[in-house]
C-alpha cells in the first residue's frame, strides 16, 4: 500500500515538472513601468482556453498550467479607448509585457503672465465621452498616461475655459501648453489684463474724485471761515 503511494506521489512530482507546461505570472505595464490598472486583457492559449478580465495589479490573474508555456495576449482597452495591442509570450516564470502604444500626457497651465495655475479644472475626452478628470498640481502640470490617439481636452480656470485637440504618441512624453488669460488673482477674483486695466482706472479715478471732493470740502470751509471773520459787529 505504501509502494503505490509513493508511486502516485513520484508520478504527480514529475508531472509538475514536465517542461512543456509552466504556471506563470504575466505582469503587464506602460513603456515607463507604470501598472495598466484597469485595462481589458483577454488571454488565450494552445488548447484553446480563452481568458478575459481587468487588470488589477493588487489582485494578479493567473494562467495556470500553459502548454508549451506560450499566450497569445491581446490588451484589448484602457481607460474606454481601444489598444488592441497583441503579443506572443512564452514563458516558463513570472515575466513583464511593455505595451508600446502608451504614451504620457503633460498639460502645462499657466495665466497670461506665465504665471502657474493650480488646481486648474482638466477634462480629458475620447469620442465625445470624458474618459479622465483632474486638476493641475502647484506647477500648474497635470500628468497622466493615455492610449496612443487624438483626444479633446477642457482646461477651465477662474470661469476661463480653453478647449484643444491634441495627439498623444505612443512611448514618449507629450507635453501640451495652454495659457489662459488670467492675470492676476485679486481677494479671490481672477481677473483678465483688460478687467485688471479697468479695475485700476476706476481706482485712479475714485482717488481722484475724492481728492476733488477733499480739494472743495477744504475751500467750501475756508470761504465760510473768512465770511464769520469779515461779519461786522
Amino acid at each position: 500500500m505504501r509502494l503505490w503511494a509513493l508511486l502516485i506521489l513520484v508520478a504527480l512530482l514529475c508531472i509538475a515538472t514536465v517542461p512543456g507546461i509552466a504556471q506563470p505570472t504575466l505582469k503587464i505595464v506602460a513603456y515607463d513601468g507604470s501598472q495598466l490598472r484597469g485595462a481589458q486583457i483577454r488571454v488565450s492559449t494552445l488548447d484553446g482556453r480563452v481568458f478575459e478580465f481587468t487588470l488589477d495589479p493588487s489582485n494578479p490573474f493567473v494562467v495556470r498550467d500553459v502548454v508549451k508555456g506560450v499566450l497569445y495576449v491581446e490588451v484589448v482597452s484602457w481607460k474606454s479607448v481601444p489598444i488592441s495591442y497583441r503579443q506572443n509570450v512564452t514563458i516558463y516564470s513570472d515575466q513583464t509585457l511593455v505595451v508600446p502604444s502608451i504614451g504620457k500626457l503633460t498639460l502645462k497651465v499657466s495665466g497670461s503672465r506665465g504665471q502657474a495655475l493650480e488646481r486648474a479644472s482638466i477634462k480629458i475626452t475620447y469620442g465625445g465621452q470624458t474618459i479622465e478628470e483632474g486638476s493641475t498640481d502647484a506647477g500648474g502640470v497635470y500628468t497622466t498616461l493615455l492610449p496612443a490617439a487624438s483626444y479633446g481636452i477642457v482646461v477651465e480656470y477662474g470661469g476661463r475655459r480653453v478647449e484643444k485637440t491634441i495627439a498623444v504618441e505612443p512611448s514618449r512624453e507629450n507635453v501640451v501648453n495652454v495659457q489662459l488669460d488670467v492675470f492676476m488673482s485679486l481677494g479671490g477674483m481672477d481677473l483678465s489684463v483688460s478687467e485688471f486695466l479697468g479695475l485700476a482706472l476706476l481706482v485712479i479715478v475714485i482717488v481722484i474724485a475724492l481728492i476733488v471732493v477733499a480739494v472743495e470740502y477744504s475751500n467750501w470751509r475756508a470761504k465760510r471761515a473768512r465770511t464769520v471773520l469779515a461779519r461786522p459787529e
